[in-house]
């Protein structure tokens, strides 16, 4: 080879996403479709490393919970509305309807109704829980002001 010719540069290789950057686009994926598997293919990441992230970052983690959140919010809406739903159906006799008849997916409504009320339950006990660490939080705290005040006592009698 000629040291004068110039030498062919190889193409320049693809740049990679910095990780901020790759978890980002994971979580629109997961976002868009639903499933860790098919939006950590779209991401060219392994659905292992998606839990490593989860592990190792807890912003991410946050993230992944939120977008998780979002997806059990919406998924209890569409199964509401198809709780509410009502099917016609046209009762037919020698090709004239003669009648109709509305069908309600009552299991459905049923399983929403439940799910709902747990809920609720759910959040009256948690409501609950957390008013009874708040007395006792403040029944220790009135306890140690009540030391705090017989030490001092003490110390000023000399005792």
């Amino acid at each position: 080879m000629d040291p004068e010719t110039p030498t062919a540069t190889p193409p320049a290789a693809a740049k990679k996403r910095s990780l901020p950057r790759q978890q980002g686009y994971f979580l629109r994926q997961f976002r868009r479709c639903g499933r860790v598997a098919e939006a950590a293919a779209r991401t060219g990441v392994t659905p292992r490393t998606v839990q490593r992230w989860r592990a190792n970052h807890p912003r991410f983690a946050i993230r992944y919970d939120r977008v998780i959140e979002d997806r059990i919010s919406m998924m209890e809406d569409d199964l509401i509305l198809r709780a509410n739903h009502v099917e016609r159906r046209s009762i037919l006799y020698r090709g004239n309807e003669v009648a109709s008849v509305e069908r309600r997916n009552t299991q459905l409504a049923m399983y929403v109704m439940n799910r709902l009320d747990r809920a609720r339950h759910r959040a009256e006990d948690r409501a609950e829980r957390r008013e009874l660490a708040e007395l006792r939080l403040a029944s220790e705290n009135r306890m140690l002001e009540r030391t705090a005040d017989l030490v001092a006592q003490k110390l000023r009698n000399g005792s």
